[in-house]
């Protein structure tokens, strides 16, 4: 029996130890970082990572372990690592994993959650480094161990980038290793450049850490220094060829590894000799149940070889009850042992049994193995059907990879240019999803050419292309497919022509019912709702709720979410409360749908500002935008922070609104075709109306608001009334705004609706009619009762305009008004209300002291400077100031220099550092 001699220690690798030791140390303390150990095969990629396991479990983490083995399918490494603890309390009853649920058993059903337009590859690295936080908590941290990856899918090495990335403020080492060799480099070039990640790469020994390693493999007994060389050359460096050559009995020097795996083969009889060789042909975990009928020998005599096989040490016994090489240069050995067609034909038969198993890791080997046979049809078809379970459960790349393989093997036949179709399209690559259709469309006939055309006008309306979905649609030839009417009724959407697209989405509902296809009946209700968004709100939930009940009778959970948002959505509008947003939350946390969920974050962060404020409301939206950032999807990111920097300025954070505005990517403003978002201007528009400059407040929401009420396929949302009160306050009237609006008050929700009453009132004061005014001003009040925050805004713009025209009783409005600022902690706009006062004549009392931000109540500043700083740093002058404050020029002046001396500022613009409210 031949017993390979094992190192009991690291040797050669000084260097590379401390680096991950110190960055085990570091994920410990809660600096998460990822390894990459490279280097060719036999090398000690292996042993490094068990240094790293032994230091984690030293500190007190969690390791879990996987590997990626050749043909071993999407995600295996990441599988075998996490899926065995998936059901752990820890997991199922974490907050923070419920949303990622769906993707993380996608790794043990193989069917993906709901895509709604994120990577699912992100989707799953977030998702399972909060499942692994969940696990570690009753530890110091978890180091996530996955080998092997230059055998990984793409799919794979997307999630280990993402975790790379995602780790660094968790107490998670992400540690992986990859071969460099050829056949590997681009895998292993991938994970080496990631953001993050840490790359050791890994040399040969050289003959000083040679004779290191022999003596520890002996006991402590060097070998003489002639042997040691021929050690070396015949090892060529490589730790695992030393031990494996220093395990020949009776050998002072050894022969090469292919000698000693021939002369242990040689030591089997024949018929054991071929079973090794099946095994070696059957891949990396050779399943031991299958080699008698891939080798035509009996199953009693496939026991007594592999026992025999053990016993020399050609397998090893692995933990499970199964058996594993020693390593993989050694199963490469017994390889070179078989001729062309001897391997050929072993792989054919094995291929066929793998085939008709059909298990998770057996299609994966058996089309490679089909090809290895010389059969490349059949492996094209393996490959197409492994393509569309990829893409089933969310591996995009993996599934392209796959495709690509099997066009490569039986060329591009109808089925793999349809299918590539759809995955480039929900990879995002819809130009590379038409350019392929388009390079094929004419060569394909009959059934087969019109289900391409519906999938490449599918892919066009996804791109935005709306007249090339027209074209695919007709070129289909299939109009009473009512997918065929309801892409006609979506592009009409999405190119404008709101009339056509509600007449082709009655059209397309009532093909569909006909047809019996609910999915298309979903999606045509869908169209008809957003044709109807700006004329007939009623008309748009009963779409939607249709929808909603449709899709729940028949199963189809991404419709009904989608249904359930659009019901939703409309209730923030109109209703005091959205329950139906809330439904939808939930049913999208469970199924995964988290690009939804930051969606209807931000939809009810409107209903928030309007009932309790911007500071609540800004939760909301800052959640939604770390979402978007987080799944990598910038243009709902844009749209979420956008959101953020109108309730900043909302709140009196002027500054911190530009900032946020700043940190947009200006790529994505506007891009979305079904969104412009009215909130745009409204961070700049604040900032004036608390300056009470209603001009310049009117004039920055200009550019975005005419927008969105000439685009007809957009939810008209609170700041369009708000514009027009601007514009009307400021002294243009905007008859004509307001005639369009009132022209269609089916599609105005409350919010408008008491905006447009406020304009009015604003009108009638100023004509001299003050009973018309104080009536539309109690009609709006009462229309906004259960929205006071929005309430309390709007009648800051109408009570100024009730104090400079003389109607009604501003003063004591502007009094009740101040004590409900003053209750919800508004201090931004009691400070505005009090400034109405004073020009009413009126001028309040000041209320207590101002806090002080401890900052600079450690420096000395005053409640009466910390008043000056805040106005300061919002660009007032000394002049502005006093009058704000009811001040004489020189006290302002005065507070102005102390504040100069205090915080050692050298410029009034230097104050505005000193102004953060978080100081």
């Amino acid at each position: 029996m031949t017993t390979v001699l094992r190192c009991p220690v690291v040797v050669g690798r000084a260097g590379e130890l401390a680096q991950v030791r110190r960055l085990v140390a570091a994920a410990a303390s809660g600096r998460g970082g990822a390894l990459a150990v490279v280097g060719e095969a036999g090398v000690g990629k292996t042993r490094l990572l068990d240094d790293a396991a032994s230091a984690a479990t030293g500190a007190g983490m969690l390791v879990l372990s996987g590997r990626a083995v050749q043909g071993g399918g999407s995600y295996r490494a990441i599988a075998e690592a996490v899926v065995g603890r998936l059901d752990a309390q820890a997991v199922r009853e974490s907050a923070a994993v419920r949303p990622y649920r769906a993707a993380l058993d996608a790794l043990v059903t193989g069917r993906a959650g709901v895509a709604d337009g994120a990577d699912p590859a992100v989707v799953l690295g977030e998702g399972v480094l909060r499942a692994v936080c969940a696990l570690a908590a009753g530890h110091a941290g978890c180091l996530l161990r996955l080998e092997d990856l230059h055998w990984a899918d793409e799919d794979t090495l997307a999630v280990v980038e993402y975790l790379a990335a995602a780790v660094r403020d968790r107490p998670v080492l992400v540690a992986v290793s990859s071969r460099d060799e050829p056949a590997e480099a681009a895998a292993t070039a991938r994970l080496r450049a990631a953001p993050g990640i840490t790359a050791v790469h890994l040399r040969r020994l050289d003959e000083p850490d040679v004779a290191a390693l022999a003596a520890a493999c002996r006991g402590g007994r060097p070998l003489p220094p002639e042997t040691v060389r021929d050690l070396l050359a015949r090892s060529d460096g490589l730790p695992f060829l030393v031990e494996e050559l220093l395990a020949e009995p009776g050998r002072e020097v050894p022969p090469s590894l292919a000698a000693l795996v021939a002369a242990r083969l040689d030591a089997l009889a024949a018929p054991g000799r071929v079973v090794v060789q099946a095994a070696a042909v059957l891949g990396p975990d050779p399943d031991w149940r299958l080699l008698d009928e891939v080798t035509g020998i009996a199953d009693a005599d496939v026991v007594t070889a592999l026992r025999r096989a053990v016993d020399v040490g050609l397998v090893v016994r692995a933990a499970g009850g199964g058996l594993r090489w020693p390593h993989a240069l050694a199963r490469d050995a017994v390889l070179g042992t078989l001729l062309p067609p001897e391997r050929a034909a072993l792989a054919a038969r094995a291929a066929q049994l793998l085939a008709e198993r059909a298990g998770p890791d057996d299609e994966p080997r058996a089309a490679e193995l089909f090809a290895e046979a010389g059969r490349p049809h059949e492996a094209a078809r393996v490959l197409l059907q492994l393509a569309r379970r990829a893409a089933g459960r969310g591996a995009l790349h993996s599934a392209d990879a796959l495709l690509a393989r099997a066009a490569a093997a039986s060329g591009l036949g109808a089925e793999i240019i349809r299918e590539r179709v759809s995955v480039l399209t929900l990879m995002g690559r819809a130009d590379e999803a038409l350019a392929l259709g388009d390079a094929h469309l004419d060569e394909l006939t009959g059934d087969e050419h019109a289900e391409l055309c519906l999938r490449l006008a599918r892919t066009a309306v996804t791109a935005a292309r709306w007249a090339a979905a027209r074209d695919y649609v007709e070129r289909a030839g299939r109009p009473d497919d009512p997918r065929s009417a309801v892409l006609r009724a979506d592009a009409a959407f999405g190119a404008g022509a709101g009339e056509e697209a509600a007449a082709l989405a009655a059209e397309a509902v009532s093909r569909a019912e006909r047809a019996g296809a609910p999915a298309a009946l979903c999606e045509a209700l869908g169209v008809a709702a957003r044709t109807t968004w700006q004329t007939d709100l009623a008309a748009s939930r009963a779409a939607y709720r249709r929808a909603a009940q449709v899709a729940a009778e028949h199963g189809l959970t991404p419709w009904r979410v989608t249904a359930l948002f659009g019901v939703g959505m409309l209730e923030v509008l109109e209703d005091d409360d959205a329950p139906t947003l809330r439904r939808a939350r939930e049913l999208a946390t469970e199924t995964g749908m988290l690009a939804q969920l930051a969606s209807i974050d931000i939809i009810e962060s409107d209903l928030v500002l309007h009932t309790r404020g911007p500071v609540a409301a800004g939760e909301l939206a800052r959640r939604a935008a770390d979402a978007a950032g987080r799944l990598r999807l910038p243009q709902l990111r844009a749209q979420a922070l956008e959101q953020v920097a109108a309730y900043l300025a909302a709140a009196g954070d002027a500054a911190g609104a530009v900032g946020v505005l700043a940190s947009i990517d200006p790529a994505h403003h506007g891009t979305n075709p079904h969104w412009t978002n009215p909130f745009r201007g409204f961070a700049t528009a604040m900032g004036a109306l608390l300056e009470h400059d209603l001009p310049r407040a009117a004039a920055a929401m200009d550019p975005t608001v005419p927008l969105v009420r000439k685009d007809r396929g957009i939810v008209l949302l609170a700041p369009v009334g708000f514009w027009v009160l601007l514009r009307t306050a400021a002294g243009d009237r905007d008859a004509e705004a307001r005639a369009q609006l009132v022209a269609e008050p089916g599609g105005l929700s409350r919010t408008i609706r008491a905006g447009l009453e406020y304009a009015e009132a604003v009108v009638a004061g100023r004509s001299g009619r003050p009973e018309d005014a104080v009536a539309h001003l109690r009609a709006a009040d009462a229309a906004l009762a259960a929205r006071p925050w929005w309430r309390r805004l709007l009648r800051l713009v109408v009570m100024g305009c009730a104090v400079a025209d003389g109607w009604g009783d501003p003063v004591a409005e502007l009094r009740a008004d101040l004590a409900a600022h003053r209750q919800a902690g508004d201090a931004h706009l009691e400070r505005a209300c009090q400034d109405l006062l004073r020009r009413a004549g009126a001028p309040t009392r000041r209320r207590g002291h101002t806090a002080v931000p401890p900052r600079l109540a450690a420096l000395g500043v005053t409640g009466r400077e910390a008043e000056v700083l805040a106005l300061v740093a919002r660009g007032l002058t000394n002049a502005e100031v006093a009058q704000r404050l009811v001040l004489s020029r020189r006290t302002v002046e005065t507070h102005v220099a102390s504040l100069l001396a205090k915080t050692g500022a050298a410029t009034r613009r230097g104050l505005r550092g000193w102004a953060d409210p978080a100081s």
